[in-house]
């Protein structure tokens, strides 16, 4: 049945004069987020910021050093050595230009020891980090202070591949992508429309978020075409979930009454 919907999708796509993607690579996971120690809140005022391009991370720690004065230490070259796993140097520098002058540079860039992460989770890991022979290890996790709110229409839906689905496996539920999203209650619904079949897939689920990722858990789902209910049904959850103003996207595992599958959900916002 899978197989049908993307038949249908396919119909749409190739109306409009679109091709299906191709493979696409990127590294495993954005660990992108400001990251604070586990559990949350137990640690206030100690943190790390995290910005990833590709597999290397730029890493700026700030912490509280031997004369319980804050101190910053930066990792501009935090290179990946494994799926969920980074280590680079950490620097500390001395001294830098006065914000309220002109810009002069800064001095005094001393090495002080190495940090490395190890993720366990997309939202939790462990940091390990030297400073002047002094080791610390700690358990982090994704600071959060406020949910995104998805509500709104877009062009989106499932692309996936099932491990034991009819035909080649592949699946593609695409089109109108509506989403009401009231904490932490959420539902989106794909509309589409080929050779005079109206097919819509709706998926509800309960929505949370660590960090700026959020994901939905706990979800089913039921699809219905040209007026014939639970075509395709089962239940689904998505992880990895980040939202921009331009839309947003996550990774996707379900099962139906004939297979699972995995792949992403998302959608880029409507205009119209």
């Amino acid at each position: 049945m899978m197989k049908i919907l993307r038949s249908y999708a396919a119909l749409i796509l190739a109306s409009l004069g679109i091709s299906l993607p191709g493979s696409a690579s990127t590294f495993n996971v954005d660990y992108t987020d400001l990251w604070y120690a586990s559990p949350a809140e137990s640690q206030a005022g100690w943190g790390v910021n995290v910005i990833q391009q590709n597999d290397i991370l730029f890493v700026t720690l700030f912490v509280f050093g031997p004369d319980n004065a804050s101190h910053w230490y930066v990792a501009s070259n935090v290179n990946s050595t494994g799926i969920n796993t980074f280590s680079g140097e950490l620097f500390n520098v001395g001294v830098g230009s006065y914000f309220g002058a002109p810009w002069t540079g800064i001095s005094g860039i001393q090495k002080v020891g190495n940090i490395a992460f190890t993720f366990s989770t997309a939202t939790t890991g462990t940091l390990v980090y030297t400073v002047n022979n002094v080791q610390i290890a700690k358990n982090i996790v994704r600071q959060g202070w406020k949910n995104e709110v998805l509500t709104g229409n877009y062009l989106g839906g499932t692309t996936a591949i099932g491990s034991t689905c009819p035909g080649d496996g592949s699946v593609l539920i695409w089109g109108a992508l509506t989403v009401t999203h009231n904490q932490p209650n959420i539902s989106m619904t794909v509309d589409f429309l080929s050779s005079g079949q109206q097919g819509r897939c709706t998926y509800n689920g309960s929505y949370s978020q660590v960090g700026s990722l959020g994901a939905i858990d706990a979800g089913t789902y039921s699809c219905n075409i040209g007026g014939t209910a639970n075509v395709v049904f089962g239940t689904f959850s998505v992880s990895e979930m980040r939202s921009t103003r331009n839309g947003f996207n996550g990774r996707i595992d379900g099962t139906t009454q004939h297979c699972s599958y995995s792949g992403y959900f998302g959608g880029i916002r409507d205009v119209f």
